[in-house]
């Protein structure tokens, strides 16, 4: 395939193995809360996840526990 033939398309590519992911942030915020934010896609606004440090181990728990579904 010529490189200027190239389809992004997963459903035409099987060769891709990692789908794109927008920007990951997670930080502290002026409140003391974690916040967990992406970046928004093609100019629209970040996703804004913000929650007291109290529930950061119940959270990773559930997420620990999602990614290990099959």
């Amino acid at each position: 395939m010529a490189a200027n033939d190239w389809d992004w398309n997963p459903e035409k590519q099987k060769s891709i193995v990692v789908q794109q992911v927008d920007a990951i942030a997670i930080y502290t915020n002026v409140r003391g809360e974690i916040v967990i934010r992406q970046q928004g896609f093609a100019g629209q606004e970040d996703a804004i996840v913000a929650f007291p440090r109290a529930y950061a181990e119940t959270i990773i728990a559930a997420l620990t526990a999602e990614a290990g579904k099959a």
